[in-house]
């Protein structure tokens, strides 16, 4: 009962507005970090259940935070050390315990799903309103409640109004971040609408398609993209991997030849090309080029918190979460995060045939979404609210694990009853 308490108001607290939050000295407490600090105390307290539940992914998370945590100690000493890697720590296991220890069965992994997904479709008159209206209400009523005026100046500005119309933030700090969400959980509404057709399912897929339209973010519409190729990858994983391997191998083959013949490299025309704005699309291509030396310099244990070299005309933010993970807490700590992401979607994906039809979409819609988050993560950093949600969906498959072998299990009683009906036929 306290874990699901814990997972409602964690969805809840995803949606208050960055203006409602409470500084003690430095650190910014907010809704969810509470809520992640009390899931963490009560992981703490059934760690025999969290034990049991234990795998790789746990060991190798546990040892991705050890390092992040010894980066921040060893860059800014103990005391501050300590508050920063409290927060890093509650923050990432506290989400993805959160989701382990709640999300048990199918049932409940297809609700935190519909608890998201109903909210993201009711913002959508809010989100469409602050774009042609160019005015950020939910934001203006959050000020006028707390005093607090936390959004950056420059999205009151004309640099975030695109095509005449202002890029929606909705109740969250950033049009990307607003836009990411609805791009983790618009897999599961379309498989949902496709799996069991209703008009209220389709209206929440146009609604939640809408919202992130509505950002004119890149992020959000390349997730979408990048979805779309992994579902043609998961529908024929399991009968064509030669077939993936091989075409594997020849996009690595045409990365390198374009990387050898431009002058630009891969990623460098691959970043400029993935965004509205191609000055964007440009000042992250550099945010890589000039954080390269402070990694290269600091490769075990990062540069921390402290501000990387660049050009005083670039401002401190960088548009990349694993760049940023490589930057802060070393080459790596980066490396172990990014296996454990791409073993754990792997994982599932060469189980996912075993699952019964019931709850094999609900798995699908689980690959889409975390593949799609590992993938866009080379062009946006998950700060905010992104963070926490990136490692509660990490840890919101653990259920699947055990499935296909009580799928089995369930199947082999079927066989075996049917046997039994057979023989008293027979007998009679």
């Amino acid at each position: 009962m306290i874990i699901r308490i814990l997972a409602m108001l964690f969805v809840v607290s995803i949606f208050i507005p960055v203006e409602f939050h409470y500084l003690v000295g430095t650190l910014r407490i907010e809704a969810y970090r509470v809520i992640l600090g009390l899931a963490l105390i009560y992981a703490f307290f059934n760690i025999r259940r969290v034990l049991e539940k234990a795998d790789i992914i746990d060991i190798l998370l546990f040892f991705f935070v050890l390092l992040a945590s010894a980066s921040l100690v060893y860059n800014h000493g103990l005391q501050k050390g300590i508050e920063s890697s409290g927060i890093l720590i509650i923050e990432i296991l506290g989400a993805f315990y959160l989701a382990r220890l709640f999300i048990l069965t199918p049932k409940d992994y297809y609700q935190i799903n519909m608890w998201f997904v109903i909210i993201l479709a009711l913002l959508v008159f809010f989100s469409l309103y602050e774009a042609f209206a160019k005015h950020r209400i939910l934001h203006e009523w959050a000020k006028n409640i707390t005093g607090h005026d936390s959004l950056d100046y420059r999205l009151y500005t004309h640099y975030y109004i695109r095509m005449g119309i202002m890029r929606t933030t909705n109740l969250f700090a950033h049009p990307i971040l607003y836009g990411t969400i609805g791009a983790i959980f618009f897999p599961f509404i379309v498989l949902l609408t496709i799996h069991k057709f209703k008009i209220s399912n389709l209206l929440k897929t146009i609604a939640i398609l809408i919202g992130m339209i509505s950002t004119l973010s890149s992020a959000p519409l390349l997730s979408v993209a990048f979805q779309g190729m992994t579902a043609v990858l998961s529908r024929f994983w399991s009968g064509g991997k030669r077939f993936w391997f091989g075409f594997g191998l020849i996009a690595l083959s045409g990365m390198i030849l374009i990387d050898s013949i431009s002058n630009r490299g891969f990623f460098a025309i691959l970043i400029s090309y993935l965004t509205f704005n191609p000055v964007t699309g440009y000042y992250r291509m550099l945010q890589w080029e000039y954080s390269m030396d402070d990694i290269m310099d600091h490769p075990l244990f990062g540069i921390g918190l402290h501000d990387w070299t660049r050009p005083e005309w670039m401002n401190s933010s960088i548009d990349s979460f694993w760049l940023l993970m490589t930057l802060q807490h070393g080459i790596i700590a980066s490396f172990l995060l990014l296996f454990v992401c791409l073993y754990a979607v792997f994982h599932v994906l060469n189980n996912l045939h075993k699952h019964h039809p019931a709850s094999r979409w609900m798995v699908q819609t689980w690959i889409l979404a975390f593949m799609s988050l590992i993938l866009i993560g080379f062009t946006v950093d998950y700060f905010g609210k992104i963070q926490p949600l990136f490692f509660f969906i990490l840890g919101s498959i653990g259920w699947a694990r055990n499935y296909p072998k009580l799928n089995h299990i369930l199947a082999r009683m079927t066989h075996i009853a049917k046997l039994r009906q057979l023989k008293k036929l027979e007998d009679k």
